[in-house]
Parts: C-alpha cells; structure tokens; sequence
C-alpha cells in the first residue's frame, strides 16, 4: 500500500468517527478519536451524557489495548476516577470520592480482574489509613488507623463475606484490647480488657445482638467473680464471688434496672443465709436463715430512715411466726409471743432501754396483723428467677445448683 493510499484510509476513518460521534438529538459531539501516525487509536474522549462536555478519557497503548480510563463522574470537567489497565486488564483504580481531584481511595486487582487490596484516606491527609483485603471479590480482613496515629487500631476479620471477629485497640497503645466475634454476622461474643493488662477481664454474650450475660473478673486471678444477666437490654441480676472463693455469695434481683432482691451469704459458708427485699432503692425487708438449716426464721422491717420498727422469728422451725417485735426509736419496746404454735399470742412483755418492765398474759389474742410463713433460701431464689422472666435459665440457676449441693 502507498502512503497516499494510507493517508486516503487514514482520513476516511477520521470521517467515519467523527460522523458516528455526533448525537443527531443536540448536534453535540458525543466522542471523539485521536489516531497515532500508525493510524491506530490512541485517545478516545466521550460525552455519556450529552451536555457537549467530554466526560471519558481512554486511553490506548501501541497494541490497542486499553492502557488508561479517566472518568468525570460528576460532568464538572475534571476526572473523579483513574483506571489503570496491564496488557487490557484492570489493575488499578484511583478514585476521589469527594469529587475534589484528590485521590482518596485506591483499589488493586489480580491477574483476573478481581479486588484483591482497597485503601481508603477518610480524613483527607492524603495517606490511607483504611486497608481492605480480598480474595474472589469476597473480604478477608479490613485494617484501620481511626486516630490517625499512623498505626492500626481496628481490624475487621471476614468470613464468606460476613464479620467474624472484630480487634480493637481503644486506648492507643498499639494493642488490641476489645475482641468481638460473630456467627452468620450478628454479634455472639466481646471480650474486653478493660485494664490494658493484656488479660481479658470482661467477656458479654449476645443474642440477636442484644446483650443476655456479662461475665467480669475483678481481683486479677483469671476467674470470673461477677455474672450479669440481661432481659431486653435491661439488668435483671446479677451474681458475684465476692470473696474470691470460686463461688457465688451474692446474687441480686432487679426490675426495671431497679434492685428488688437480694439474697447472700454473709458468714462465707458457702450457703445463703440471708435475704434483703428492695422497694424504691430503699431497703425495706430482710430475712436471716440464723441456724443455717435453709429456712428463714427471723425477719426484720425497717422504716424509712432505716431504723428496724419490727421483727419477726420462728423459734420452733414449723416456718410460722411464733415471736413478735415491735421497736420504737430504733429501740425494742414490745414483744408477743405464741407459746403453743397456735398462731395465737400467749404472752406480751414490755421493755423500758432493752429491759423487761411489765408482763402479761393475753389469752391466745389474735396478732395485730397476720404475719406471713417463712420461705425457704430456694423458694426465694426461684421466686427471684421468675420475677425477671426465663434469661438464660440454665446459666441463671447456676448458682441455686451450687447452694443445694452445698445444703444442710
């Protein structure tokens, strides 16, 4: 071929593509092509939306093969997006997301054109502090600088394209202190160091990621000492060691994040022994099991400056009031007595600074009001349980399994 009949085909392609470049709706140029001396394309600029502005930039190697794209993504004149492409494949792409010409995310593909690395610069500095790995398109694990400290705080593990565990560093010391995992992506599991000591001291259980248990350990050992159960995201009880001996001896009762209940074991024993009834936060009732058989025999009112002003006691283990106590001032001023469990009174003594000072008999009168039986330490803790509903009913009578082998 002569060059005159190359430079004849070289022209008619020039017309052909400028004629196929026109939009025949506005008369508007919709793409141009700009050819090397070889005549093969080496540029190609579009407009995809008609407004007369070129939008798209490709550009083409000396095989013809696409070696970059620059994309205006908002049509304001300036490339948002940069394609880069290796023998006609995508390997990287540049983006600003902000449309403010400044790169922010970066992405890089594998031989077969699938994402293999993201980076993402969320604060503008021009330095990715977001690193998002994959393979088959699918995330492994995502890396974060959140204080933009220069060091990853946060890393985000995938599994079949869900989270399946969460690293968390939340103080900055460059070591992660907060674990959480997940099952089909939903929240099962945290685990926190609160301490930065480099041992996990408080581990939450979740279901339909809302919180059932809390578990805490307090004194250093390693060991659980606190459990807290959650209905609903509200507290409803708690248990504690609180001395440290691997066993419960304190388990409290609320409602409406309000304590109502509480039952311990104040002597050690490894068995509770008494009982404190709430109302309002204020301490209204407590029952003492005082011969450690499992029943309560004793109980005490206490009135609103918390003073005692009654007590009651079964003397004779049939669980039924049998003693009668009436303070005044904090101080004991009657006391009836039913001698022959009857649930009649028998006998009425008056004191004077803890003193007897007068006796009588009264016949087998009737009580100024009917007292209730007592309970026993399990009744009570039942009663507890369901007061708060079914939480975690197996993890919530761990403790009442634990006082019935430790039983009288």
């Amino acid at each position: 071929m002569t060059k005159e009949e190359t430079l004849r085909i070289f022209f008619l392609l020039t017309l052909l593509a400028a004629l196929l470049g026109y939009s025949a709706a506005g008369a508007q140029v919709a793409a141009r092509f700009f050819y090397d001396e070889k005549g093969d394309v080496a540029r190609q600029e579009r407009d995809s939306n008609g407004d007369g502005k070129m939008d798209r930039w490709i550009f083409y190697d000396s095989e013809g093969n696409i070696e970059r794209i620059e994309q205006d993504e908002d049509f304001d004149g300036k490339p948002d997006l940069w394609a880069y492409y290796g023998k006609g494949k995508l390997k990287r792409q540049e983006v600003s997301s902000k449309r403010n010409g400044r790169v922010d995310l970066w992405y890089s593909f594998d031989s077969n054109g699938e994402m293999e690395h993201k980076e993402q610069d969320t604060n503008g500095d021009g330095k990715a502090d977001v690193w998002a790995f994959y393979e088959h398109n699918q995330p492994l694990r995502s890396e974060e600088d959140r204080n933009f400290a220069g060091r990853v705080d946060r890393i985000v593990y995938f599994q079949d394209g869900k989270i399946s565990r969460v690293e968390e560093d939340t103080n900055g010391d460059g070591k992660m202190d907060t674990l959480s995992y997940f099952q089909n992506g939903q929240l099962v599991r945290k685990e926190i160091d609160r301490k930065h000591t480099g041992r996990i001291d408080l581990w939450g259980y979740y279901q339909e990621g809302r919180l059932v248990k809390q578990e805490e350990e307090l004194n250093g050992d390693g060991k659980v000492d606190r459990t807290l159960y959650f209905q609903g995201e509200e507290l409803v009880r708690r248990e504690e060691d609180s001395r440290g001996t691997g066993r419960v001896d304190l388990i409290e009762f609320f409602s409406h994040a309000r304590l109502f209940k509480r039952l311990a074991d104040t002597k050690g024993e490894g068995k509770f022994d008494t009982l404190y009834v709430f109302k309002d936060d204020r301490l209204i009732r407590e029952e003492r099991d005082t011969n450690g058989d499992g029943d309560f025999d004793l109980r005490i009112f206490y009135a609103e400056n918390g003073q005692v002003w009654r007590q009651e006691a079964d003397t004779n283990k049939d669980r039924r009031v049998d003693v009668w106590v009436t303070f005044k001032e904090g101080k004991r001023a009657v006391q009836e007595e039913d001698l022959n469990s009857n649930g009649k009174l028998d006998v009425r003594y008056f004191f004077q600074d803890d003193q007897v000072v007068k006796q009588e008999r009264v016949g087998e009168a009737e009580p100024e009001s009917p007292a209730q039986p007592f309970t026993s330490i399990q009744e009570e803790m039942r009663g507890g349980v369901a007061a708060v509903g079914p939480v975690q009913s197996k993890m919530a009578n761990r403790a009442e399994k634990g006082q019935e082998a430790n039983g009288p």
